[in-house]
């Protein structure tokens, strides 16, 4: 099994919780990692929903696996950006951070850190071609996630 794949094991599970999108807007967010490829990579799923479920905000589907070079990345489709390939950028441990562009150039920035055994903090951020990159001040969609069950939606 590729060590950068087996460094996010811990993580396979489900896990919600209540944040802002980059619009400043309160989302509700799931999200799922699940061994795959044969145990050489791992799939996941993200979903910011309104907080009354009513109006998915965003989701994503994306395996993250070795490329033949060794590098992880992630191929993945987003409702939003359409098809994505992004790259795991070298950072800490416990922390997963990717970054890559759409292929209508969009750059995409996402970031999972675990702070606490139970506990994931979520970042993205977007920008379109040619823009700033963001500093610490800019919006970006941020959420704190706990262990959840498929069938528990988070409060808020």
């Amino acid at each position: 099994m590729n060590n950068g794949i087996a460094d996010y094991l811990p993580w396979v599970g489900v896990w919600a919780g209540v944040g802002d999108t980059q619009a400043g807007q309160q989302t509700a967010i799931r999200t799922d990692f699940v061994p795959a490829l044969d145990g050489t990579g791992l799939q996941m799923h993200f979903e910011a929903w309104d907080t009354e479920f009513k109006t998915l905000y965003h989701g994503v589907r994306a395996v993250l696996a070795p490329a033949p070079s060794g590098v992880l990345r992630a191929l993945a489709y987003s409702t939003i950006h359409g098809p994505l390939l992004l790259e795991l950028t070298p950072d800490d441990e416990g922390v997963m951070a990717l970054a890559g562009e759409s292929l209508g150039r969009n750059h995409i920035s996402v970031t999972f850190v675990q702070d606490a055994p139970a506990e994931l903090l979520f970042m993205a951020f977007w920008r379109p071609a040619g823009g700033n990159v963001p500093d610490g001040d800019d919006p970006r969609m941020t959420c704190r996630l706990k262990p959840a069950t498929p069938w528990n939606s988070p409060t808020v």
